[in-house]
Formats: structure tokens, sequence, C-alpha cells
């Protein structure tokens, strides 16, 4: 016997019929791993669809959360610029109905006041009760104080509904801001509260599934708002989430069993922007492999049968997979059409490839007039090459987050706007265009202008009031003591405007006040500053008089000449002819050491010893 037959005759030999069905058994082998290999990528696709579902929904709700908080802050100040005034003066005790409109937007507040800087509340918007009449002890009050930015605070506090002091998950925040005067000091403490329940508006029209969860909680993680509801069960916080936490504080996710029901979720965090809380989106395991879990039992059930039977029941799976894809696809759309924000995504040559429903409003454009055109068409003149830098930015991989800018509407008006821009990448990851969610600050941007304007301004004659005029004049002082160039100041005083309030009524003397203004700005320079420091004064600042003493004189006696020409007129109140006439203080000045508060309080009593002087002449002449 050769050595080949020898090694073959020491081969085991196989039995006949196991021989048969080595090639079905080889074939089981193979359908059952395709099947193990489709299961565990059907797993992983359900879980990561899963995962972007939820961090989707955690970004709608942390803005719309932002929005609102930004809405209260801006809020907060309209009420103090309107209402702090009244903190000088005025009894303590229950205080007076604040006369505002506490809803903003989809959130309604639960009450809105303000306190003195002892902490008394003066203004309130509903009935308030005797354990909130004195509010300087809350915790919320002393932050507000000792805000260094002077910026909003938010306090979370529980509600306590139930016996013995039980709690029911809700939690009441307190939204507070401090007023100042214009020296910095203190003047009080302007306050909103909201109930923990309210923020479920806030959650109306969003899908979390049947078992899907959210929560709203504080910078150390403790529940503000549970949604839905949990009555009487405490709202913990769960190991994963603070782990996550510590790991990402600004977003992230993490997999987890519900504090509250035990459900095994997958949740996606984010931190407010600006706000010292988070927003935590669960969707529900069991809902989101419902299908993952069908599959495999179809798939385990196919994978005895033949191959032409397993190929199809894999034919099977895929078609299934694509259509849940494309279901998930729908919904997220719908998400974004429901969206009030414009959310549009441009190529990297700026041709706009989407355009929802609130891109339509807030624009006027359809999405058919939209879609494949340019966005230049929408920027202003000035702002065109704009789109080009954002791409660019992008590319660079720089994070736009609430870049403000301004667009044109289809009807020619330009609107302001927060946007959010981000890349859109291709299947290999690269760039291929942005996406932009714009939302229109308009009415912000209107408000901030309002409450400056309010800062700055006599609410009477829309003139600079006494603040701004100190400042001017701190730069005229500083401006005169470079180019040694003189300044003046005319203090002006209307004679006997009391008798015209007491004769004519206080709305014909506002009238005539703000006539004399435009008088007073029709007789001097258009870069002088004319301001009303109250009541019947005003203060003409004369700025440039030149480096000779004479020159500067004669021009101010001029510019002195010229107003009392424009005050001393007759004018026509009620039918009853009224003639005005004024007394002027002046001082000419060059640098100056004095503050500007000592340079008023001269040209004021220069201008009343002209007022005795021209008494003693009447007099003299009366005599």
């Amino acid at each position: 016997m050769n050595a080949p037959e020898a090694s073959r005759a020491r081969l085991p030999m196989l039995p006949p019929r196991l021989g048969q069905a080595a090639g079905p058994l080889l074939v089981i082998v193979l359908v059952l791993a395709l099947a193990v290999l489709a299961i565990a990528t059907d797993h992983a696709r359900s879980r990561e669809r899963a995962l972007v579902g939820t961090q989707n929904l955690a970004r709608l709700i942390e803005a719309q959360l932002s929005n609102n908080f930004d809405k209260i802050d801006v809020y907060l100040q309209l009420v103090a610029s309107r209402h702090g005034a009244l903190l000088q003066g005025g009894a303590a005790g229950g205080g007076t109905a604040l006369q505002v409109q506490p809803r903003l937007a989809r959130v309604d507040l639960e009450d809105v006041a303000i306190a003195d800087a002892d902490g008394a509340v003066r203004l309130h918007t509903m009935a308030l009760p005797a354990s909130m009449a004195q509010v300087g002890t809350q915790a919320f009050f002393r932050r507000a104080v000792a805000e260094p930015r002077g910026a909003m605070v938010v306090v979370v506090a529980p509600v306590q509904d139930g016996p013995a002091g039980t709690q029911d998950g809700v939690s009441r925040v307190v939204f507070a801001r401090a007023v100042r005067d214009a020296g910095g000091a203190l003047r009080g403490v302007v306050f909103a509260g909201m109930s923990g329940a309210q923020f479920d508006q806030l959650f109306d029209g969003v899908d979390f599934g049947a078992h899907g969860a959210a929560s709203l909680r504080t910078e150390d993680l403790q529940a503000v708002h549970y949604h839905p509801a949990a009555q009487g069960v405490p709202v913990g916080v769960s190991d994963g989430l603070r782990q996550a936490v510590g790991l990402a504080p600004a977003e992230g996710s993490y997999e987890a069993a519900g504090t509250v029901d035990g459900h095994q979720r997958l949740n996606a965090y984010r931190r407010l922007r600006d706000h010292p809380f988070y927003v935590v989106v669960g969707q529900s395991m069991q809902d989101a492999m419902a299908g993952w879990r069908a599959n495999t039992l179809m798939v385990a059930a196919l994978a005895g049968l033949t191959i032409v039977l397993t190929l199809w029941a894999w034919l099977v799976q895929v078609r299934s997979s694509r259509r849940q894809l494309r279901a998930l696809h729908n919904r997220f759309e719908a998400i974004v059409e429901s969206s009030s924000d414009a959310i549009v995504s441009k190529t990297l040559q700026g041709r706009i490839t989407t355009w929802n429903r609130g891109a339509e409003q807030m624009f006027g454009y359809t999405e058919a007039e939209m879609l494949g055109h340019s966005a230049e068409r929408l920027a202003p003149a000035g702002r065109r090459a704009e789109d080009a830098m954002l791409i660019a930015r992008v590319q660079r991989g720089e994070s736009l987050q609430a870049y403000e800018t301004q667009r044109l509407c289809k009807d020619g008006t330009v609107i302001d706007l927060s946007m959010a821009v981000s890349p859109v990448l291709d299947a290999r990851g690269r760039i291929a265009g942005i996406s932009v969610i714009a939302r229109d600050i308009s009415r912000r941007k209107v408000m901030e202008a309002e409450i400056r304007a309010m800062a700055f301004n006599d609410p009477l004659t829309r003139l600079p009031n006494r603040r701004l005029l100190m400042d001017r004049l701190r730069q005229a002082q500083l401006s005169s003591s470079r180019q040694r160039s003189y300044f003046g100041v005319l203090f002006i005083d209307l004679d006997g405007f009391k008798r015209v309030n007491d004769s004519f009524g206080h709305e014909v003397g506002d009238q005539l006040l703000i006539e004399i203004g435009r008088r007073l700005q029709a007789a001097v320079r258009q870069h002088d500053t004319v301001s009303r420091l109250g009541g019947d004064e005003f203060v003409v600042l004369l700025e440039e008089l030149g480096v000779d003493e004479k020159t500067a004189a004669d021009h101010v006696n001029t510019v002195a000449d010229k107003i009392l020409d424009a005050i001393e007129r007759n004018d026509q109140l009620r039918g009853e002819t009224h003639r005005c006439s004024a007394s002027i203080g002046i001082r000419l000045l060059v640098g100056s050491q004095e503050s500007p508060e000592q340079v008023l309080m001269d040209a004021d009593a220069a201008m009343y010893s002209v007022k005795r002087q021209r008494r003693a002449l009447k007099t003299f002449a009366f005599e």
C-alpha cells in the first residue's frame, strides 16, 4: 500500500446520510448566520432611529422652553420699566393690582408682582395671599438681589398639596429680576410665578409614543415637572442620568429604567440655552423595539425552512425596515412642518432644497416659489454675500447658534432673525449643504428698543432726559479738554407755566411743552442737545464753539436770543391767547474740572438770578 492510499485509509469515513446532508446543513448554517446578522442589524438600526427621534424631540422642546424663558425675561424688564418708578413711594401692605397681561405666547404666568427693596409686595396681578405680602426672605428675592450681572434668576420650589406636607410631583417656578435705579441702587424685585403643571402646554402636540415621557429638571437634576403627570409618585433621578450629565453637561443620551413607572427608555437630555434647567425626553424601548421583536420572531421561524423561504423572509424584513424608515421620516417631516420656526435646507451653492410651512408663514413665499432658487432673494441689499459667508464658516467646522441677521419678506418688509446653522452630511460624512432654523425676533427687538428709549428719553417730549444729558455733558467736557474749545450750557425755565396747567388743564400744558421742545430743537444746530429735565425746565448743550472766548460767547448769546424768540410767542390755548416767556441761565466753559452735576447746578443758579432780576425790573416799573 503506497503512502497516499495509507493516508486515505486513516481518514474517518462519513455516514452516507450525513454526507448527503452536508449541503443542506451548510445552507441552513448560512441561513441562520444571515438571520442572526439581519436581527443584529435591525436591532442597531431600530435603536439608532429611536435615539435620533428622541434627540430631535429634546431639541424641539428645549427650543420652545428657551424661547418662552427669554420672552418672560424681556416681559419682566418691560414690567419693571413701566412700573418700577412706583416703588419710590406709597404705602406697603397688600399691594395694588397691577394692570398687565400675564399671558405670553403658549404659557400662562400664575401671577406677576413687584416688591420694593424691603420685600413688601406693592403691585400684583391677582389676589395676593397673606404669605406672599412680604417676600424679602424668599429664595428668589435674595438671589435676584445678589445676581451680579442683573440677569433674571429662576428659582424652583415644591408645591405642598398632599396630606402632611406630601408633594404631588409638581413644582412652582419663580422668575425674578432686580429693579435698580440709574445709580445702581436697589429699588425692588419684579417676579412672576408658574406652576410646573403649566409646562404641559409646551408638550401639547408632541408625540412621545405610548410609553414615552419628558421632564424638566433643575441644574442639580431635581424634577420640576414630569410629563405625563405622575400624581402622588415621587420623581427621582436615575444613576444613568447623573453619569451621563457628569460626562457631557450640555447634551447627551443614556438608557435607563424610569423612576416613576419602571419603563426601560432610551433618553436624550439637553441643557436650556442661558437658563439653569435640563429637558429630558425618553422613548420607551418597548415602543421603539416593537417592530424589531416582530421581525426577530419572523426571521427565527423562517430560519428552519428552505433557502427560498429564508431569502423571501429576508426580503420581507428589508421591505418592512424600509416602510418603518419612511414612516419615521414622515413623522419627523410632520414635526418640521408644524414648527412655527422657518426650517430651510440649502446646497453649498445656496440653492434651497427644503422649505417648511413655518418658512412660508414667515417670509410669504410658497414652497414652489423657493425650491431650486437662490437664497439671496431673501437677503437685503447689504447682506447678499452673507449666505456664502455662513456656508464657508460651517465648512470650517464653526458652530453657528443664535446668529442674528435680517431677511427680506415677499411683501418687502425686513424682519430680524435669530438663526441656528448646521451642516447637512451626505452618506460619506461630507458636507453637502447647510440646514437653517430661523426664528423671527422682530418683536423682541422692538421691545428692547422701547426699553432703551424709556431709559434715556423723556416720555412726553421724546427729548433726552437727565440721564442722557449728564452722559453727553461728560463727553462734552472730555472733548473740550482735548481740543481746548468752548462749550455752553443754557438752563431754561418757562415763566408762570403753573398757571397754564391751572387755567387750561394738564393736557393743554403737555401739548405746550411738546411744542416748546420742537421750537428749541429748531433753534439750535443738529449736533447740539436739547433735553427736558422735568416739569417746565429744559437744558440746551452747545458744543464745539471754538477756541476764542468772545466768538463762543457771541454764539451762545445769539442762540439764547433765538430761543427766547422761539418761546415768546402768542399761543392759542382753547380759544384764548397766551404768551409764553422764559428765563435762561448760561454757563460758558472750556474743559472744566467740575462734575456735570455742578455745571448744571451753576446754570440753574444763573437762571434764577436772571428770573429775580426780571421780577425786580417789573416791580420797579410798576412802582
